[in-house]
């Protein structure tokens, strides 16, 4: 989700995107801030949610989350939750399939898939929110922590501001951090083999375009009026994030 001003919560983030400042209804603007935003020319501009797939075969090794309006339904940084708070929400009114969502995880987890967060938000709201989700299911250590969740005061800025690049510079992050990839000229090939690897979901249909011009092609839209939820993810999601079969057997292997 887009980042929201606290104060001007009503406003979204304004974003000059090219070749159009018009998307097909994922995210939103906020006037307070002005960030340019490139987004290739050739891309469709008129795609569903689970039309922008993934064209390559690799496995999964890495699930990247957005999280306000994708995980969770609401936004919450746009409705000012701040970490106190979060001990006191229903999480099953604010998360958008809180039962999916664990066994997603934790199966993930099972599979030794590695797990992560790239989100405009504040990182102690959503820490609060991962430690009651896994509260029960965290075993030896933190399923979430700030290992695996990058929020932009790790990227020059503070969190709840769009990062400049959009989610690219948090993915990039996470996959020097989680899988070991090394940009640079002499390291393209084992780059591309590792962004070919990661799965992203998200809500704003220019972070997904600009993802996959970076070369991460299991970038799929999420449609943040539903987030990620077991009906979502049957209807396509999981086929355009390249796990297609992962979760149609609870005890079957990803791909069987």
């Amino acid at each position: 989700a887009l980042a929201v001003s606290r104060g001007a919560p009503s406003s979204w983030m304004s974003r000059d995107v090219s070749p159009s400042s018009s998307s097909s209804g994922s995210g939103s603007e906020d006037p307070s801030t002005s960030e340019t935003v490139s987004v290739d020319a050739s891309a469709p501009d008129h795609e569903t949610p689970h039309e922008i797939g993934t064209e390559n075969q690799q496995p999964v090794s890495l699930v990247v989350f957005d999280f306000d309006q994708t995980i969770l339904r609401i936004h919450s940084w746009g409705e000012r939750i701040a970490p106190g708070d979060v001990a006191s929400r229903d999480l099953e009114t604010d998360v958008a399939d809180l039962d999916f969502f664990k066994r997603f995880v934790l199966k993930l987890v099972n599979r030794n898939i590695k797990v992560a967060i790239a989100s405009f938000g504040q990182y102690e709201v959503i820490q609060k929110y991962m430690d009651r989700i896994f509260r029960d299911d965290d075993g030896d250590g933190q399923i979430f922590s700030r290992h695996n969740i990058t929020t932009p005061s790790q990227h020059g800025t503070d969190d709840g501001r769009c990062v400049v690049g959009g989610k690219v510079p948090m993915l990039d992050y996470l996959v020097e951090k989680m899988l070991g990839g090394i940009r640079g000229e002499s390291n393209q090939g084992r780059w591309r083999r590792c962004t070919a690897r990661v799965a992203f979901a998200d809500d704003d249909e220019r972070n997904i375009l600009g993802a996959r011009k970076a070369g991460y092609g299991n970038s799929a839209l999420v449609d943040p009026k539903k987030g990620f939820t077991e009906t979502v993810w049957h209807e396509g999601l999981g086929k355009a994030l390249g796990m297609g079969e992962f979760m149609s057997c609870e005890t079957g292997d990803q791909g069987e």
